[in-house]
């Protein structure tokens, strides 16, 4: 309260000492700061905003152009604040272009619906006060309408552009350039751009940009050559525009060659061109030579070249350098951190990015929601139901999904952890549920096999009018497919591309495989694969290899088998599934032939690996090793278990035969009574 009470004293005093000036001083010598403007820029506060305002009106201050313009400019006046915007306007007697040109970038930063119609009306409204529109108004007219792809409106902008003498405006030109790239009209962009007598650097950038947008790489070179023709110097903002475009071709020897230009000529290559010189390298395929860069830059490296080169290592799978790196790193931000987790994530190393998650705790780094994705990832892939509880709980103590935006990533969690009932928790919990939402819900009911609820939910997800994309298909799949839901999982599988324009991909026909398969048409499920628009990979065949084996069909298993030893000679897992098929059969010389083939080849089948969470702490094993810090007692125990088994098994047995025994005994007696 006293607080207040001094800002209002403070404030009667500025306005006071305004009121004196412009008493004395003509509009024309007005200072571009007086007390009361920098004050209005200091607050934060909407309601002491308002409570300024409302003294502004009082004194009468409100009408002066410039004054009111500060009040728009506050940063106290956020962007929901549209309709206390407005009002401010409206009490100007006199808006000058500058007040103009502010509410209508008030209204384009407000990001509502109707943005762009407000902003064309307010246009409209400032020609008919008879008002000439500078290039800070049409900069900010081209702004709203780019992200909304307004052909026809952008067409009427640039015409007034040209009425009002501003189509010779570098900047103005570059926003248009831009405007036509977003709406898919690249050739507008450089028509205009031809029509330019002489453009500027900015222009300059701005086509090759544009063309680097459109994923026409060929084109920015062209340009970027001409650029260099006519003796325009580019500046580090131009050279990793072109660089981008060298990315995207992809080829090593461009990239080589257009380092090689850049370096002749002479401009200073500071963090931000050598970060982009690092991707163009690692992503034209040679880590050697944006490791080499990185070891000769002359300039320091600042922590964005740092992240750049972790990066980059991850990508190409050479995770120790990474971490190398990453140890090596003078000072590390958050981004460090994540792409050290995720990377970890990506390369099936889960227990160590959960390791690193505390790491970076203990470290004092604040992690943000890319942190908490790739953690509650690891969380999932292992199955660490604990720690995926207690990041849970730390997401929310730190208000880290305030705008729900993990709330998928949450429900993804909980499902692969097994705890299907807190995940529909979450998901109940969601305020606003889209495709993501839905879609984390409907897999992770059909992955624990409640086939029905996931389709009833995929119902649901329908009538809320939710557009359900590829991954929710697959998830409703297999939901038909564990339900035993034949011709239901066919209506859906066929609604993808009748109903929702949505192409099945190979994940799809491999549900379709396994809902035919577990249903016994396996003669249906092999048309289809042959019928496939792509080409079958082995777990399309493997899966339908599991339902011969379960239907006993060694004929077509055979054909199945040998489609997969053509794609993958080296595969032990399809001859001991042909194997195991044979068996069932009695067909032992079938088995006895697979089994010596594998002998001699020396084939073995990956040995799998199973997780543990003990006390939060996810405890690996794989079969055959002895790495384990507790394996002599986990040894022990183990037998000490088998030794319990063998003799509960024992007792079970002569229980059961004294029984039958003493039944045998009863029907003797039965007959001899007869």
């Amino acid at each position: 309260m006293n607080g207040t009470k001094s800002c209002m004293q403070r404030l009667h005093s500025l306005v006071r000492q305004f009121n004196t000036s412009t008493s004395t001083s003509s509009p024309s010598t007005l200072p571009h700061s007086t007390p009361v403007s920098s004050f209005l820029q200091t607050l934060t506060k909407i309601q002491k905003l308002r409570e300024i305002h409302a003294q502004l009106i009082v004194t009468g201050s409100i009408t002066d152009p410039y004054i009111a313009s500060q009040l728009l400019t506050s940063p106290a006046l956020c962007r929901d604040e549209s309709n206390y915007t407005h009002l401010i306007f409206t009490q100007v007697s006199s808006p000058n272009i500058f007040i103009w040109n502010t509410m209508i970038k008030k209204l384009i930063d407000g990001k509502s619906l109707n943005t762009i119609c407000s902003s064309l009306f307010l246009y409209q409204k400032l020609l008919d006060a008879g008002f000439r529109p500078n290039g800070h108004t049409f900069m900010y007219l081209i702004r709203a309408l780019t992200p909304q792809m307004y052909l026809l409106e952008g067409e009427v902008v640039h015409s007034h552009v040209v009425k009002f003498g501003f189509g010779s405006s570098q900047y103005v030109s570059s926003a248009l350039v831009g405007f036509y790239v977003a709406c898919v009209c690249v050739d507008r962009g450089r028509r205009l751009f031809d029509e330019l007598p002489e453009p500027g650097l900015i222009l300059w950038t701005s086509m090759v940009r544009a063309y680097v947008r459109a994923n026409c790489p060929k084109e920015a070179l062209e340009v970027f050559g001409k650029m260099r023709e006519v003796g325009m110097m580019p500046d580090p903002v131009a050279i990793a525009t072109i660089v981008s475009a060298c990315t995207q071709l992809g080829n090593l020897i461009i990239a080589k060659t257009m380092h090689g230009i850049i370096s002749k000529t002479g401009v200073e290559i500071d963090d931000f061109v050598c970060s982009a010189l690092l991707g163009m390298y690692g992503d034209c395929g040679s880590l050697v030579y944006a490791h080499r860069l990185f070891c000769e830059m002359s300039v320091k490296k600042n922590v964005v070249v740092w992240n750049t080169m972790i990066h980059q290592c991850i990508k190409h799978e050479n995770l120790d350098d990474a971490r190398d790196l990453f140890r090596k790193m003078p000072e590390r931000d958050v981004v460090s951190w994540n792409t050290m987790i995720g990377g970890l994530c990506q390369m099936g190393r889960s227990r160590e990015a959960i390791v690193l998650f505390q790491d970076m705790e203990l470290a004092g780094m604040k992690p943000n929601k890319s942190t908490m994705l790739s953690t509650l990832s690891a969380c999932a892939s292992l199955g660490a139901l604990d720690t995926g509880t207690w990041i849970h709980a730390f997401v929310e103590k730190k208000r880290l999904n305030s705008d729900r935006s993990l709330d998928p990533s949450l429900i993804d969690m909980y499902s692969k952890c097994g705890s299907v009932e807190k995940a529909i928790q979450v998901f109940e919990k969601v305020p606003r549920r889209d495709v993501f939402s839905w879609t984390s819900i409907i897999c992770g009911l059909a992955m624990h096999g409640h086939g029905k609820k996931a389709i009833h939910h995929f119902s649901k997800m329908q009538e809320a009018g939710v557009k359900p994309d590829d991954v929710t298909f697959i998830g409703v799949l297999n939901a038909c497919a564990h339900a035993g839901l034949l011709d239901q999982g066919k209506k859906y599988f066929d609604s993808m591309s009748k109903v929702y324009n949505l192409t099945p991909k190979i994940e799809h026909f491999g549900c379709m495989i396994d809902l035919l398969g577990r249903n016994g048409s396996l003669k249906e499920a092999y048309d289809l694969i042959m019928d496939m628009p792509m080409e079958p990979n082995n777990v399309i065949w493997g899966t339908l290899l599991s339902a011969c084996r379960v239907h006993k069909d060694v004929e077509l298993g055979e054909v199945v088998a040998e489609k997969m030893l053509e794609l993958d000679p080296a595969d032990p897992w399809t001859r001991v599934m042909l194997s195991n098929i044979y068996a069932e059969a009695c067909k032992w010389d079938g088995v006895m032939t697979l089994r010596k083939e594998l002998k001699k080849t020396g084939l073995k089948k990956a040995p799998g690996c199973s997780s543990l969470e003990v006390n939060g702490k996810v405890h690996e094993f794989l079969v055959g090793d002895n790495l384990h810090p507790q394996q002599k007692e986990i040894q022990s125990m183990l037998s000490n278990i088998e030794i319990i088994i063998k003799l509960q098994l024992e007792v079970a047995i002569q229980t059961k035969l004294q029984a039958m025994l003493q039944i045998v005994i009863e029907e003797v007696q039965l007959l001899w009574t007869w």
